[in-house]
């Protein structure tokens, strides 16, 4: 059993191209859902255009093992003696941080 009537086979190879608004569109046109679309133009082969990914404008990532390298630079520690301190949660890390002086 397919969730795709020989029409909708028809409608989507007479098409051509899908995007995810295509897909979208489709999907709501016909009480499926986007991911389905998608994997059924897939399928058939028919080319298809994935939305862009929208990158952080934050800036570099910085990792919880970045932060406890700036906490050893900052207290003159060992890194490897403070290796544990990537297990702790980023906001404990940068709080401590923060308090060591500069």
């Amino acid at each position: 059993m397919t969730a795709y009537t020989d029409k909708m086979v028809l409608d989507m190879t007479s098409t051509g191209s899908f995007t995810y608004e295509t897909a979208t569109a489709f999907a709501d046109l016909h009480g499926l859902s986007v991911r389905s679309v998608i994997s059924k133009v897939k399928n058939l082969g028919l080319p298809y255009t994935p939305k862009q990914v929208v990158k952080s404008t934050s800036g570099p990532r910085i990792t919880k093992a970045d932060i406890v390298q700036m906490i050893a630079d900052a207290s003159g520690a060992d890194f490897e003696a403070l290796a544990g301190l990537d297990k702790a949660d980023a906001g404990s890390l940068r709080a401590l941080l923060a308090a060591l002086p500069s």
